[in-house]
């Protein structure tokens, strides 16, 4: 998948709703922040269509566009064309006029005593412990390796040297840490319902919205932002320009990125005879925390992704999340669907095939050709990045 990168940087504040239910009296709209993939995926998509104004009633009612160029990368309502998210970190501005990104701490990697220590889960077999858990069947658990006791806390990112470390399957420490708030904080405004008839305050219809102001002040080099992938829109997309993000449209905006990320370790993989997964973005899986590309055998639970298998031997998975949006092209939200977290980490060993499929798998995310959710795929969630364990 070749991917073109874009830094995205929000104007003023902005709201990304969760999935709670908003809107009676005293109610409270909370946030999450970096976005999910489908806000992005909505927004440059909206941006694309705009190249063709004249016809938007027309797509949005199931139609093809005459340009046939802008078709092949939007698709239609029901099957999507080539444009597809494939990456999303929250990133910063450097000195250099280049853009450093950031990972969320994979759920193998524990941040304790406020970031002055950092320890890893790892696979272990635990004889005589019953093996219940999330993941029923497997033969590992994922176990805490520190020598006191210290509770995880969160709040905290990998910076470029962290994510390479990770990806090479090195020890982190507290250098590889950068903490959230650095790049953004959130605020709370009050509001008040307004009668739809008369437009005026409607009596006794305060509410809460959490609104999420990415740092710009505290960074001379330009501020914090979002580093987007994108694929399959090359000709059509521009290196600079504005877009709408959120329920409230507030403008953000975007200009081409280069950026370089750490490679695919596969010459170590291939030594060592295993690797591990971890979720980049939301998963979202028919059979709950088990990607798509695992099948439960009689024995064991195994990927197989175009002639590769591996064996599934232990998973890392935090507790679901549920995910929506709206379907502006319907006028009505997205159905609810649950999603396993992005850090959810999968670790498999006993390898057969080629190693250079996992190339693919990382690029194109845990999907099957079977997949009957097109939509989802080119709104970026199920990427995956690729490590050594």
């Amino acid at each position: 998948m070749n991917i073109e990168y874009r830094f995205v940087q929000p104007v003023d504040t902005v709201s990304f709703r969760g999935n709670r239910l908003f809107g009676a009296p005293g109610s409270i709209g909370e946030v999450c922040f970096p976005p999910r993939p489908s806000v992005l995926a909505g927004a440059f998509r909206s941006y694309l269509l705009t190249q063709a104004a004249e016809e938007i009633d027309e797509f949005r009612r199931g139609g093809r566009l005459s340009d046939d160029a802008l078709h092949a990368v939007l698709g239609t309502i029901t099957e999507p064309g080539s444009f597809t998210i494939g990456e999303l970190f929250p990133a910063l501005r450097n000195a250099d006029g280049g853009f450093d990104p950031f990972m969320p701490v994979p759920a193998d990697v524990q941040v304790v005593n406020g970031g002055e220590s950092v320890c890893s889960l790892e696979p272990q077999r635990l004889p005589g412990v019953i093996m219940s858990s999330q993941a029923p069947g497997l033969p590992y658990l994922p176990v805490l390796r520190h020598d006191k006791q210290a509770k995880a806390q969160g709040g905290w990112l990998l910076n470029m040297q962290g994510i390479a470390a990770y990806v090479a399957g090195r020890q982190l420490t507290p250098g590889h840490l950068y903490r959230e708030e650095d790049l953004w904080r959130q605020e709370s405004r009050v509001g008040i319902g307004l009668d739809p008839i008369s437009c005026t305050a409607d009596e006794g219809r305060l509410f809460t919205v959490d609104h999420t102001v990415v740092r710009q002040e505290e960074h001379a080099h330009g501020g914090a932002g979002l580093l987007v992938g994108i694929a399959g829109c090359s000709e059509r997309l521009p290196r600079s320009g504005f877009i709408r993000l959120g329920g409230d449209g507030r403008a953000a905006s975007f200009e081409q990125a280069e950026v370089s990320l750490a490679g695919m370790p596969l010459e170590q993989i291939e030594q060592q005879g295993r690797f591990k997964l971890a979720l980049h973005t939301p998963g979202l899986f028919r059979a709950g925390w088990l990607p798509d590309a695992v099948t439960n055998d009689v024995e064991c639970y195994r990927l197989r992704f175009e002639g590769l298998t591996a064996r599934l031997c232990c998973a890392a998975v935090a507790r679901f999340e549920v995910i929506s949006g709206w379907d502006l092209a319907n006028r009505r939200p997205k159905a609810a669907e649950r999603v396993v977290p992005a850090g959810s980490v999968y670790w498999f060993d006993q390898i057969d095939g080629d190693l250079s499929i996992l190339d693919k798998l990382a690029g194109g995310g845990l999907w099957t050709e079977d997949s009957d959710n097109a939509q989802r795929r080119a709104e970026g969630y199920n990427r995956v990045q690729l490590a050594c364990w």
